[in-house]
């Protein structure tokens, strides 16, 4: 499976118009503000229903227009349609001509990566980042872990509604028992489902670093940490006042992170910048490897303002890795197409297109 086709209309800076894929590479090439990042968030929108620039709809329509549109297609004939209207604030989901109201569906279609320059920050950021890493591959991966996920934050909700009852209506402190109790069960599911699939994550990505050469995280672990030490329920009834106090629950699942080490110690201490890069590209390559394994799903995978965050050795070795993985489409934005000019090579049905002023032009050569 993959994209096809794209019709857009309404969304930021771009004109209305209708773009046809390659099943492999496609690379959006001009000046910055052309609306590069527009086109590879519309094609996020359409896979995933979200934005990786925002969560605000009425930011993603163009300042003139009172909706967006977008419209595509796949080679295997599914058809997909995303829209949004700014005055009622209303998003519409149809596929293949019937609407749905589940983001979950949408996604669960087409496996949808986005590589941004705001995903270098995935080591040094907080931890509902990494978080997000982890539970991405899950998602696709492990059909039940949505709704153990779903249930664990609607129960965390409930906690949370009763801890201010308590404080401000002077509810009773017993309720939170049954609370507490499915607190630490769904707790116990999704941190046992986490550290399998980081488990795989693992194994993927040390076979990765080793392709990368990068000598200098060789034996990389992941280290889990679930959201509290020691038995959970026991941690609830400790924080139980300072709960109470705050309206929130300070131990969980929900605090989950992960943390990468190597010999020296933690990665976010000890290595440079650049070297962080290549040790999350190498994260990334990991989450399309066990996708692949563990589900063997067609995938896609965006690359936002790609040369501007990487060396050219550097955009080699991802780009080589990423096209050994087989039926992953992937879509990259750049300023100039001479700084990719090594791919004419390595693809010859390489699809490109100049974004200019808002209008993406096919390139024929």
């Amino acid at each position: 499976m993959y994209f096809k086709a794209l019709q857009y209309r309404g969304l930021r800076n771009l004109k209305p118009g209708k773009i046809t894929f390659d099943r492999e590479l496609n690379i959006f090439f001009g000046d910055n503000g052309a609306g590069k990042s527009s086109i590879l968030e519309a094609i996020a929108l359409i896979a995933s229903g979200r934005s990786f620039r925002t969560n605000k709809f009425e930011l993603i329509a163009n300042h003139a227009d009172t909706q967006f549109t977008l419209f595509a297609q796949m080679d295997d004939q599914t058809k997909v349609g995303l829209g949004y209207t700014k005055a009622n604030k209303k998003r519409e989901i149809r596929l293949n001509g019937e609407t749905i109201n589940s983001l979950s569906a949408l996604s669960k279609i087409y496996p949808t990566q986005v590589l941004s320059p705001e995903s270098y920050h995935l080591i040094d950021s907080g931890p509902a980042e990494r978080r997000k890493y982890i539970d991405w591959c899950l998602f696709h991966v492990k059909h039940d872990y949505h709704e153990y996920w779903k249930k664990y934050n609607q129960v965390l909700q409930q906690r949370n509604a009763l801890l201010k009852s308590i404080k401000y209506k002077g509810s009773s402190k017993a309720q939170l028992d049954s609370w507490n109790s499915q607190l630490c069960s769904l707790s116990n599911i999704i941190n046992r489902a986490r550290e399998d699939i980081i488990e795989q994550l693992e194994y993927e990505l040390n076979k990765i670093i080793i392709k990368l050469d990068a000598e200098f995280c060789n034996e990389l672990k992941i280290g889990y940490y679930p959201g509290y030490s020691g038995m959970l329920d026991e941690r609830l009834v400790e924080s139980l006042e300072s709960d109470i106090r705050s309206g929130t629950t300070k131990y969980g699942a929900h605090r989950a992170d992960i943390r990468l080490k190597v010999e020296q110690g933690l990665v976010k201490d000890y290595f440079s910048r650049g070297q962080k890069k290549i040790i999350i590209n190498a994260l990334f390559l990991a989450q399309t490897a066990v996708l692949k394994r563990l589900s063997n799903k067609d995938s896609l995978f965006l690359l936002d303002d790609f040369t501007s965050e990487l060396d050219e050795q550097n955009q080699r070795s991802l780009l080589e890795l990423l096209f050994q993985q087989k039926n992953v489409q992937t879509m990259l934005s750049c300023l100039q197409r001479d700084s990719l000019s090594w791919l004419k090579n390595r693809y010859n049905s390489t699809h490109m297109f100049h974004v200019e002023h808002g209008t993406i032009s096919p390139i024929n050569e």
